[in-house]
This record gives C-alpha cells, structure tokens and sequence, in this order.
C-alpha cells in the first residue's frame, strides 16, 4: 500500500503574514505539500469568536485538500485549535506552536494602543526574540521588524483583542487527532504554565518545551521546526 505525502497547513500569528513560514516550507516541500493561507482579521473586529470564523474560512478555501497536518503558532494556534475542534474530519495531526486556549486580557490594552498608533517596534521584537537573535538580525528577525513596522493597525488590534478573549479550554479536551504541543521557556504570553495546563487537557498529546527558546525563536531555526513535524 502506498502512502500518501502529508499535507502540512501553517498558519501564522498576528500581525504576521504567510512568509513567516517560508523558512520552514522550504524544509518540508521535499516530504510533501504546504499550505499557507493568510489569515489576517478584520478591521474592528472585538469579539473572542474571531478564530473560530477564521478557522471557517480556512476550511472553506482549502478543504479539498484535507486532511492536514494543522499547525498553529500564537494567534495562528487558536485558529488551528478552532479548526481541529469543529472541524475533525479536517485534521490529521496537530501541532501547537507558543499557543494558548485561555484568556490573555492584558492584550486588550495591547490593542488600544496598536489602534491609537502605538507600536513599539523594539519593544515587540524583544519580547519576540532573544537578545542573540536580535544581535544577530538573522532573516526572521528582519522579516519581523518589517512587518510590525508596516502592520495594519486595525486589523492587528481585533486579532488581539481575540487573543484576549479567546477560551477555548472547555472543549479542548474533545480534540481526539494527534497533538504535539510546543512551548518556549522565555515566551511570556503563551507562558509555560499555561502550554503545559493545554497538554494536560488534550488526551494523549506530546509536550515540548524548547529551553532559551522566546516566542518566535522557533522561526530562526527551521530545521529544528521541521524535525518536529517530519
């Protein structure tokens, strides 16, 4: 019996496009097929709903490549949790990436000051990326800097305004796909504590916690991303 090449689908944070990937398509493409959709939000949009109407048009546009390998880093995780949750049938296997399906409301002052037209493009990279990968200004980082710099306003608002809101810990347990969860010891929003009460609600799942690692470290090394999800 011949075995079909998986079919990953990456789906990105906010407010970060599809090229954040590219690093790691390019370590898959060989393995089998990628898909990068842009999910970015709607401007103005507040409520904790906005991945699960993300995670439908996901499955809209792309169905008829299913199933998929589903992986989800930040904002992107919550859709990809969305979609393994509604969307069963979908997901192969999933791979949660400094996630979380708890509440983060410090995010709502976040977006109030990302509407205003305060963005501090330095102090979000820090947060981002160790003091090494900063100094370093490897290619992921640049991409980063360039695409905080150049974000639309509103729609990152609304992505983090879900992120604020979003819970989604009640159903997580119905997941029954695979599940890989990935944590990184310095990412201060999808903190280790709450990754680690995500792995404990989804039965049988793996947990992985990358020691120096901060929030979009796992980027600058798509290789190691990459073995992860082989």
């Amino acid at each position: 019996m011949t075995t079909e090449p998986p079919t990953w689908l990456l789906l990105p944070g906010t407010p970060l496009s599809p090229a954040v990937w590219d690093g790691v398509r390019a370590e898959l493409s060989e393995y089998g097929h990628v898909i990068t959709p842009a999910i970015s939000p709607p401007p103005g949009y507040a409520d904790d709903d906005l991945p699960a109407r993300l995670a439908a048009g996901v499955a809209e546009s792309v169905a008829s490549e299913a199933p998929w390998h589903v992986v989800g880093h930040s904002f992107g995780g919550q859709v990809a949790l969305e979609l393994a949750i509604r969307r069963p049938e979908l997901v192969s296997r999933l791979t949660l990436l400094c996630t979380r399906d708890t509440p983060f409301p410090t995010f709502d002052a976040a977006a109030a000051a990302v509407e205003a037209g305060t963005v501090d493009v330095d102090g979000t990279l820090g947060r981002w990326f160790s003091a090494d990968e900063l100094r370093n200004d490897g290619l992921v980082v640049r991409y980063a800097r360039e695409a905080v710099a150049a974000a639309d306003h509103a729609s990152w608002a609304s992505a983090l305004r879900a992120i604020a809101q979003f819970d989604c810990s009640q159903r997580t347990a119905s997941i029954s796909c695979p599940v890989t969860v990935v944590a990184a010891e310095h990412d201060t929003v999808s903190d280790v504590a709450s990754m680690t009460a995500m792995h404990q609600r989804i039965p049988g799942s793996d947990f992985i916690v990358r020691a120096g690692a901060w929030h979009m470290s796992i980027f600058d090394d798509p290789a190691a991303v990459a073995r992860i999800l082989l």
